[in-house]
């Protein structure tokens, strides 16, 4: 399959973020101001009960269950009387690099509560791909006994399970005598390294995950496609409604790569019978903005998670109002 570049003028910058706090996009805008990494910023174990991995990353607190997930050991029982929607996704749903408060799932768990009738659990599992997806909401389906899900697409979930999103070592390395020149006049080294990295990757000096997709995109596609039937054909035996998908994208660019990618998930949601949230004003509304928590965290930021939060909750409002939902007797009573 051959990807085709579009051609788009996007909006004018002043109206893209009206929606967003401005207290959000002050705290998001502070990080970029540093060019070498705080102290408090760096990885730091501890130990927390209830999780079996616990540690600080860029100043907040990242724990992990025995699933991997964002929660302190596992989750309670569901609740009679209570429309639990239950979000699958990988890093960017867990919300890795942002405190958990500032997460998408988090904020459509406050916006939707209705005063407890409706909850939102974040199923996020760093470093999973649609693969493993499929796992997740086959074990969830008879322990959590969710109402409905919603798969947050990350573009990498089109690599096999356990394929890491980018190489570790540089195609073209930093020679050493400019690494020595830095370390002996600038505390900048690791801010250099890490633009250096990144124009490696634009010049496609050094393989990012996207070359890795597009180099057997039709082999990753049918796999990605073949994941996406099995997770519908499990949640359609539990008597649920269809799978609620939309695509993040935390670096959005009209035309792009990525955006090509997130159009063909798209229609592969579609075909396997999922209700497909729509990007295209996002990739328009936001083109070419970079998301990303820090210079040292390319996970999503805050403001990121605030925009698909509100994408969200428009649609799964219609849901939680539509009487087929709210009056279908196995909300309450599914064993």
């Amino acid at each position: 399959m051959r990807l085709h570049a579009a051609q788009y003028t996007p909006p004018l910058p002043q109206k893209r973020f009206a929606e967003v706090p401005r207290e959000l996009l002050a705290r998001a805008a502070a990080r970029k101001a540093f060019l070498t990494i705080p102290e408090e910023w760096k990885r730091r174990e501890v130990s927390i009960p209830g999780s079996v991995s616990s540690y600080y990353w860029q100043g907040v607190l990242h724990i992990h269950n025995a699933d991997m997930m964002r929660h302190l050991g596992p989750f309670p029982p569901r609740r009679p009387g209570v429309f639990r929607i239950a979000i699958v996704g990988d890093s960017l749903t867990y919300g890795y690099g942002i405190d958990e408060s500032d997460t998408f799932t988090h904020l459509l768990d406050d916006w939707l509560s209705e005063g407890g009738r409706v909850e939102a659990l974040n199923l996020g599992v760093p470093g999973a791909q649609s693969e493993d997806i499929v796992k997740v909401i086959e074990k969830s389906l008879p322990e959590l006994k969710p109402d409905l899900f919603v798969y947050a697409v990350c573009e990498n979930d089109y690599l096999p399970s356990g394929v890491a999103q980018y190489s570790s070592y540089y195609a073209v390395p930093l020679p050493d005598s400019v690494k020595d020149f830095l370390i002996s006049h600038s505390m900048a080294v690791e801010f250099t390294s890490d633009l250096y990295d990144a124009a490696l990757r634009r010049l496609h000096l050094r393989a990012d995950f996207f070359d890795d997709i597009l180099a057997d995109f039709n082999g990753y596609q049918q796999g990605f496609d073949n994941n996406l039937i099995r997770m519908s054909t499990a949640v359609e035996k539990a008597g649920l409604p269809p799978i609620i998908g939309v695509v993040l994208d935390q670096y959005p660019t009209y035309g792009g790569t990525g955006y090509q990618i997130a159009r063909v998930a798209e229609r592969a949601m579609r075909r396997a019978g999922f209700d497909v949230i729509e990007t295209e004003s996002y990739y328009r509304n936001y083109n070419n903005t970079a998301f990303d928590v820090s210079r040292w965290e390319g996970h999503p930021n805050e403001v990121a998670h605030y925009i698909w939060a509100k994408m969200l909750a428009e649609h799964l409002r219609q849901h939680i109002e539509s009487p087929r939902l709210v009056d279908r007797p196995a909300v309450v009573d599914r064993p």
